[in-house]
């Protein structure tokens, strides 16, 4: 199994219009850092996503080595949060099942994560078992699970009944989640295809949930996909910069751990 505490060696990542492949640099091994993404159109087909490694393979052959820690990014797939007791008692299934659509050949996973609160969504087990075809030492965690325990981490704790949402900006998803007193109370991700979308989306959640504040994520020397509606309609009061995606999942594992 993965360290815990590790970042891991290389990150495939997966959404609805695209595959990311970052490998991490290890100079020590003389390894260089590599970064590209490969369009897709369907969400999770296996044989695009074949094409999308396939390419990747091609245009850096280092990907061909033995990895030992793989991990697997699921960025915009819907999910649900729940009390952690209920992966344990076989309960998850049917709670699942009422907010998300589990299809058959689904694998239902779910993501530990601060405040004995657990993530629950789906994933292809076709798209699992093929990337593990590549590399077997993959591990997929959703991307909110990552987000969420960044944001427990990094962000001054919330006073009591003090709610807020954080904004997350990556490729085409806009990924929002919102809490209250330290506790997950909202997690949804959008999909976003201009600047109009990112406005709808945000100033409709911040309406709807009325947060006291609003907070922008954003990874370190990545730069935003769209901006953020302006001030006279949505107010961004904190921004919070975070640390690479690599640096993001092992914190990640040592908070799940």
């Amino acid at each position: 199994m993965p360290n815990p505490v590790n970042p891991p060696e290389l990150i495939i990542s997966l959404s609805r219009d695209k595959v990311g492949v970052h490998l991490l640099a290890q100079p020590q091994s003389g390894r260089v850092g590599w970064k590209s993404s490969f369009p897709i159109v369907g969400g999770f087909m296996e044989d695009q996503i074949s094409n999308a490694l396939d390419t990747a393979l091609y245009l850096n052959p280092s990907l061909i080595d033995q990895f030992y820690d793989v991990a697997v990014v699921v960025v915009d797939r819907p999910n649900v949060f729940v009390p952690q007791f209920y992966t344990g008692n076989g309960m998850l299934p049917e709670i699942a099942s009422r907010y998300l659509r589990v299809r058959s050949g689904d694998t239902l996973s779910s993501d530990f994560i601060s405040g004995d609160t657990a993530i629950a969504y789906c994933v292809p087990s076709g798209t699992i078992n093929l990337i593990r075809e590549y590399y077997s030492n993959s591990d997929h965690v959703h991307l909110t699970s990552v987000l969420w325990n960044a944001v427990n981490e990094l962000a001054p704790p919330s006073e009591n009944q003090h709610s807020r949402l954080f904004y997350f900006l990556t490729g085409s998803s806009l990924i929002i989640i919102g809490e209250t007193g330290g506790k997950l109370t909202f997690s949804k991700s959008f999909y976003v295809q201009d600047q109009g979308d990112v406005a709808y989306y945000s100033i409709a959640c911040a309406r709807m949930l009325k947060p006291k504040e609003n907070w922008l994520l954003n990874i370190q020397d990545e730069e935003l996909p769209f901006d953020m509606p302006g001030d006279t309609y949505f107010r961004i009061h904190q921004r919070l910069e975070l640390p690479d995606l690599h640096t993001l999942i092992a914190t990640h594992r040592s908070c799940a751990s």
